[in-house]
């Protein structure tokens, strides 16, 4: 019998087939929305987490504390690192490869740079060579600081892009020119031995300008120097070998300064990658919310259609009703077969939705080199969700058919 009622449906959705189409349009396009959306959205997320994680999120910053924070007018030196905070961290860095790749510190002061007849008080940054295996400082010409100079406190600079436009121009070749040059630092003649690219603008390197922590130690500038814990830096950086163990790296992090902690409270900040990150995936699971919430829409609004159609389909065939029930078809085989029919309007509609988002997913994922995976789960949800919509929204009309009385069915006109 089932099997009767459901041929029966399908030769009715086929006997009015553009009809039974714009039925299923709220369908197919829920459905597809529902299935590209989750699929697509996957993949940029993944996407762009990786761009982050390449611009140097794999990372710890380790600032100096809140001056304001109670108890840190008892501290002496509270919220000032040093050179012994940094030796701390190399030492964890030693000591845990499995957490941790490398750590670089930062020395930050405001000196008088000068190329020929142009001047400007620019950011210039002490620090080591890691510095670039962290931060990802790619020199667009020339190179970045070596350890080598960093051991022999060499007279060279990095110049972020920024930097090196205001210097010298910006014509391309000019700034290319610029490498091998000598510019004055605090009135120190220093050579420009790199220029940093146009993906430097993340963290607002390209403003800045880098030389060996120990050439703006010796040679820059003066009193750095901390009593009893050695020069003086503005924040640590420590590279991650992932971003996912960020409690464990907290709390080793916070075990070693503590040993450098004058009081009882710390007196450094420390900011996690998981924090920014959390937040880009908040943002992401917002809009992708939203836009999935617009399909769900589309689906009801694509199930009024089917309720609308098959009440239109239950006057049309109300004789039909009447010569089936005369037949000795019972209510429940009336009810059936037009739930059947619904069901079967909204899950092939349904499934051309999905085909189509799967076939979206994949040219999109190809052209874009994103390699965006189907999501498998929204299409089974999908085709489920337009399987209850189809029952749902049918309920009505087939119980309305189901409930005529014959006699009125046969008198229909």
């Amino acid at each position: 019998m089932f099997r009767e009622q459901l041929i029966m449906a399908i030769d009715s959705l086929r006997a009015n087939k553009f009809r039974s189409l714009l039925t299923m349009l709220g369908i197919i396009i829920g459905t597809g929305t529902l299935v590209a959306v989750l699929s697509l959205g996957n993949a940029v997320q993944g996407s762009v987490f990786q761009q982050f994680i390449d611009l140097g999120t794999r990372s710890v910053l380790i600032s100096p504390g809140d001056p304001t924070k109670k108890g840190a007018r008892d501290v002496p030196s509270y919220g000032l690192l040093s050179m012994r905070d940094y030796a701390a961290i190399q030492s964890i860095v030693a000591k845990r490869p499995d957490l941790f790749t490398t750590s670089a510190p930062q020395v930050i002061s405001p000196l008088l740079v000068r190329a020929g007849t142009t001047a400007l008080t620019g950011q210039v940054v002490g620090t080591t060579a890691d510095f670039n295996r962290i931060r990802n400082a790619q020199a667009a010409y020339g190179r970045f600081l070596t350890a080598a100079d960093n051991q022999a406190a060499a007279p060279v600079a990095v110049l972020g892009g920024k930097v090196a436009e205001k210097l010298f121009g910006t014509d391309i070749n000019t700034v290319q020119a610029s490498v091998g040059r000598l510019i004055e630092i605090n009135g120190r003649p220093i050579k420009i031995v790199g220029i940093l690219g146009a993906d430097a603008t993340i963290f607002g390197l390209e403003e800045q300008i880098f030389v060996p922590i120990t050439t703006l130690q010796l040679r820059l500038s003066n009193n750095l120097d901390l009593p009893g814990k050695g020069l003086q830096v503005n924040n640590l950086l420590l590279g991650l070998q992932s971003e996912q163990q960020t409690a464990e790296v907290g709390t080793v992090v916070t075990a070693a300064l503590r040993s450098n902690a004058a009081g009882e409270i710390d007196d450094f900040e420390i900011l996690l990658p998981d924090q920014p990150l959390t937040l880009l995936r908040g943002i992401n699971s917002v809009i992708t919310g939203f836009i999935a919430v617009v399909a769900v829409i589309s689906l009801i609004v694509g199930g009024i259609g089917i309720t609308n159609i098959m009440l239109v389909a239950v006057s049309e065939r109300t004789r039909e009703i009447g010569v089936r029930k005369a037949l000795g078809a019972t209510d429940s085989d009336i009810l059936w077969q037009f739930l059947l029919e619904s069901a079967a309007v909204s899950l092939i509609g349904g499934l051309i939705g999905v085909t189509g988002a799967i076939a979206l997913v994949v040219v999109a994922g190809t052209l874009s080199g994103l390699g965006a995976p189907v999501a498998w789960g929204a299409v089974v949800v999908a085709l489920l969700f337009s399987a209850i919509v189809g029952i749902g929204f049918g309920t009505y009309p087939a119980r309305r058919a189901s409930l005529l009385l014959p006699v009125e069915a046969l008198r229909y006109e």
